[in-house]
């Protein structure tokens, strides 16, 4: 039984591959037959003729109106220029303290937080139980009271000896005892007189007040903790102004000086900031031979905050005389740099630009201090010259016809960027693209 069924199979598969076989053959003879038809047909041919005709004067055309590369320019100077070099820092408080303290007690209220806002001399941080002191002060004056009353009878009691005395009714020991009895209580009345002032100042100082303006940055106590003197309770930073600190290379060093402005670009919220140089510490031991430099900036009503990272740009080199161009006009490669000139053809705004190889002797916040490698290039890159600042990424060959489009102002990658794009041997985007023109 099973025998016959494994021969019904097989008979039916056999079946199934003749008929897919002599399908193929059919249909492939049929395709066989129709094109020898048409490559009969006189009419099939001149159609497929003309369009193929069409089809190249089409792309040849396309070709021919593909637009030229669109560039902006800048111009070469000759000037000096005094190389700068990007130095990463961060801001940091001008003052910081931890109030701590000053008498014993249990904390009674405590207005702040984290965050807290602070006026000098103002804003109580911390208040604390004022009871025991001052139970301590009414002690302290009663006390004093006790002493006022028996100095006045002694007062009185040594005038009435005087007056024995006089009258040679008693002796000189006895104004002595009361005299002495008068500058014991005299004595006592002071020492009690500063302790009501010591308690009195304890109770003063019972409220713990922010010493300048500035904002609560830790609380370290808490309501109802007891504290002694020397607790601390919180730590305040300064507000109004804050410091950039730097560190300054040894080979730039001495060309940094109190009193310098310098501009500051805080990384957080993409702006620059003009600050002043406060301080230039001496003092800079260890591997990395730099010295610490504080900037001075307003805080611009606490925008500025600590911690912020900054990039400052300072001076390492005296100032010389160089050619410079914009530094989007260097294009800086593993392998060589690169400026293209353009050539102005007539007074149109159509150019030929021309690749020309570079040494890159100083750098700037926007400028590049460059020197052509090639006689060539030294007759091409000369003051007044134009270079292109934007589109030489469209650019390619010895020389190429190109159109100059006006340069656009408008916001462009910050400095911080550029610098980093041109220390990793790439070019940052300028200005203002060019795609929208050149579609």
């Amino acid at each position: 039984m099973n025998l016959s069924n494994e021969k019904r199979t097989v008979f039916t598969a056999s079946l199934v591959v003749t008929a897919l076989v002599l399908g193929s053959v059919g249909g492939g003879y049929a395709v066989w037959q129709f094109w020898q038809r048409q490559v009969a047909d006189a009419e099939f041919l001149r159609r497929s003729l003309a369009w193929l005709e069409a089809s190249g004067e089409a792309e040849a055309e396309g070709q021919r109106e593909s637009p030229p590369a669109l560039i902006r320019v800048g111009m070469v100077e000759r000037k000096a220029i005094q190389p700068t070099r990007a130095i990463v820092g961060r801001l940091t408080e001008i003052r910081k303290v931890v109030t701590a303290a000053e008498v014993a007690g249990k904390i009674i209220k405590m207005p702040i937080e984290e965050g807290t806002d602070v006026i000098g001399g103002q804003t109580i941080l911390a208040e604390i139980d004022e009871v025991w002191p001052r139970l301590a002060l009414r002690q302290s004056e009663a006390q004093r009271n006790s002493i006022q009353a028996q100095l006045q009878f002694q007062e009185r009691e040594w005038k009435r000896v005087q007056n024995l005395i006089a009258a040679n009714a008693t002796t000189e020991s006895e104004l002595d005892r009361v005299q002495a009895a008068l500058d014991e209580l005299k004595a006592r009345l002071a020492e009690t007189e500063a302790v009501i002032a010591e308690q009195e100042e304890r109770l003063a100082r019972a409220k713990l007040v922010a010493p300048f303006d500035g904002v609560v940055v830790a609380k370290l106590a808490e309501l109802g903790g007891y504290v002694t003197p020397g607790t601390p309770v919180a730590e305040i930073v300064s507000r109004g102004e804050i410091d950039a600190r730097i560190m300054i290379p040894e080979s730039a060093v001495e060309l940094i000086t109190v009193g310098q402005p310098v501009t500051i670009h805080v990384d957080p919220l993409g702006e620059e900031f003009e600050g002043t140089v406060v301080s230039v510490t001496p003092y800079g031991p260890g591997a990395s031979r730099t010295f610490p430099a504080r900037v001075r900036l307003d805080d611009r009503g606490g925008r500025l905050k600590v911690g912020m990272s900054v990039t400052a740009w300072v001076p390492v080199a005296a100032e010389r005389e160089s050619l410079a161009v914009h530094r989007d006009a260097v294009l800086i490669r593993p392998d060589e740099s690169l400026v293209w000139v353009a050539v102005p053809e007539g007074e149109g705004d159509w150019a030929e630009v021309f690749p020309v190889p570079v040494n890159v002797t100083a750098r700037t916040r926007d400028e590049f201090a460059v020197e052509a490698e090639t006689e060539d290039g030294r007759r091409l890159l000369v003051a007044g010259a134009r270079v292109v600042i934007e589109g030489a990424e469209r650019l390619s060959g010895e020389s190429q016809r190109v159109r100059i489009v006006p340069l656009q102002p408008g916001p462009g990658p910050s400095p911080g960027d550029r610098d980093r794009a041109a220390e990793n041997g790439e070019r940052a985007e300028g200005p203002t693209s060019l795609a929208a023109s050149s579609r």
